[in-house]
């Protein structure tokens, strides 16, 4: 079978929805995964999702939750006080340190793709990490002109006629990303989200590309709503 690359979005530790996805997609040894970030937090079985990508060699960028976790496991407080699902992580320090190496970006350049968790400040053509710092890669969504260069607009302070950084995007990359829970992937010039809120009772949706470039979307729907 051809050499695919597969990134799925937010999973969110809704082991069953992946099982099935996988399945859907029928996974093989040849094909690349790759999770666009927040394995982990508000569903079921985080611990499952991460454990099931260390043993397979799956990879995977940070994400928002993924950091809230590992910044968690550095205080004893907030490890007590943690829900059930996320103790199941923190009391497996083999699984936070899956968390860590995480990167923040991955680069396909063989294939033209970048993905991230966030997003991607559209200040150059080339995708790189200068245009990927750390709050746009776990947070980024809409985006502000200042002079000659667009800024991250922090949550909650967006105004009208701030964009969505995808819909400015133009570079030598096309980039998937999650983070942004919506009904059905955006799907932009250069740019697919693919967030499509299985844990608040969506779906989980994978971009599978082939060697040729050509792509195709796979879903399945969540079981029940795990978070609000």
């Amino acid at each position: 079978m051809p050499r695919r690359h597969i990134f799925i979005g937010d999973i969110h530790g809704c082991i069953d929805e992946l099982s099935e996805l996988l399945s859907r997609i029928g996974v093989s040894s040849g094909d690349t995964l790759i999770a666009l970030g927040d394995l982990t937090r508000k569903g079921p079985a985080p611990d499952r999702c991460v454990q099931l990508w260390a043993e397979r060699g799956y990879l995977s960028v940070l994400g928002n939750n993924d950091a809230k976790m590992l910044s968690r496991a550095r205080s004893w407080r907030r490890r007590v006080f943690a829900r059930p699902s996320d103790r199941k992580i923190l009391r497996r320090h083999d699984l936070l340190e899956t968390i860590r190496r995480w990167p923040l970006h991955l680069d396909f350049a063989a294939i033209g793709i970048g993905a991230v968790h966030g997003g991607v400040l559209p200040n150059g053509e080339h995708f790189s990490a200068e245009l990927v710092p750390r709050e746009a890669a776990l947070e980024l969504r809409h985006i502000r002109r200042d002079a000659d260069r667009w800024r991250m607009v922090p949550r909650g302070e967006e105004k009208p006629g701030d964009p969505f950084w995808s819909e400015i995007w133009n570079g030598d990359r096309l980039i998937v990303y999650g983070h942004t829970p919506r009904e059905k992937p955006k799907i932009d010039r250069r740019a697919i989200g693919l967030d499509t809120g299985c844990v608040y009772g969506g779906k989980l949706t994978a971009a599978v590309f082939d060697e040729a470039g050509n792509w195709e979307l796979v879903d399945v729907r969540a079981r029940r709503r795990y978070s609000r």
